[in-house]
């Protein structure tokens, strides 16, 4: 089975393959990120923020940053929904990690993120452990929107610094949880369904919006697509029991935000469904890992890791995890 999206490592090829292009290019302007910033009105409150949160010295910085910028009217409505009079109500702490959400180090013009339509790239924002940076996923298949909520504004891509690029958007991108990334990106449509309308009573998805840290081992649409088939009497996800689909779907959560570095062979995880799932490194490309489910299935492959959000990771697989119904 592959996955609808290409490998982060693509982005980064991208990258490097634009900037070795910038070489041979128009010379870069002298001004670097935050001085364009400053010298634009509509971004007067993004420069405030960054001042209060003490990164300006690390967006003047030489680098190859790529920076979401949102315009004034997007700190506006982002103060309005969490009650904030002005940027300085906001925790330092809270608005540097909002901040550094919006921050890419590789630099990706609109170009890029046209060339790979949908697909995440890692923010300078932290996730809940050490070492984890929160992803972020873009889908540029109408424009270019990010996790959802905030999306370059018209004429506001592409405002090249000596340090990076610069995109206008036009919403503020707040942390994302597991949820985040379950309704937005496209592979998750039908697991999106089976967390909310196709389970009505059970609340998944408040659930799954907690602190967590959750491990999401998220299966892509064509394995429902696959479980729906096993049964005749299956035509969409509401054909299913809810309390069985409930169990199905707690069968792929487990504590902790378990990264791929940390998926050793053998390694036995107990998921909030109360069954064990074990992992083994014994597969082939382009799969990572396989994982033997709760009713004994061995062969479900891990082909995508670490979408990291502030709550958790997810890890994308290729079929329906089952638990052990006999019991």
């Amino acid at each position: 089975m592959l996955f609808k999206f290409l490998p982060l490592v693509v982005v980064l090829a991208v990258a490097s393959s634009c900037s070795s292009d910038d070489n041979d290019g128009p010379p870069r302007p002298a001004e670097n990120i935050v001085e364009l910033a400053e010298a634009e009105p509509n971004l007067s409150i993004l420069v405030e923020a960054l001042r209060r949160a003490n990164l300006t010295d690390a967006l003047t910085a030489s680098g190859t940053f790529t920076v979401l910028a949102p315009t004034n009217s997007a700190f506006n409505a982002f103060l309005g929904q969490n009650n904030y009079s002005s940027i300085q109500d906001v925790p330092v702490g809270a608005l540097t990690q909002v901040l550094l959400n919006h921050v890419i180090e590789t630099e990706l013009n609109s170009g890029d993120f046209t060339l790979l339509q949908r697909n995440y790239a890692a923010t300078l924002a932290e996730g809940p452990t050490a070492g984890s940076f929160l992803s972020l996923y873009f889908d540029a298949t109408d424009g270019i929107e990010f996790n959802g909520i905030s999306r370059v504004v018209n004429g506001g891509g592409d405002v090249v610094a000596s340090n990076g690029t610069i995109h206008l958007v036009d919403a503020v991108i707040e942390l994302p949880t597991v949820v985040t990334f379950i309704n937005e990106d496209f592979n998750f449509e039908e697991l999106a369904t089976a967390i909310s309308t196709a389970t009505p009573g059970s609340d998944i998805a408040a659930f799954l919006s907690e602190d967590g840290p959750f491990t999401v081992f998220a299966p892509v649409d064509q394995a429902f697509e696959e479980l729906l088939n096993s049964n005749p009497d299956w035509s969409s996800l509401s054909d299913i029991d809810e309390s069985l689909l409930f169990s199905v779907l707690q069968h792929h959560v487990a504590p902790g935000n378990n990264r791929s570095s940390g998926l050793s062979e053998g390694l036995s995880l107990t998921t909030f469904e109360g069954d064990d799932i074990t992992i083994s490194l014994q597969v082939n490309a382009p799969f990572i890992a396989a994982i033997t489910d709760g009713a004994g299935n061995n062969d479900i492959n891990i082909g995508f890791v670490d979408i990291q959000a502030s709550n958790g990771v997810i890890h994308l697989i290729d079929q329906v995890m089952l638990p052990d119904t006999d019991n």
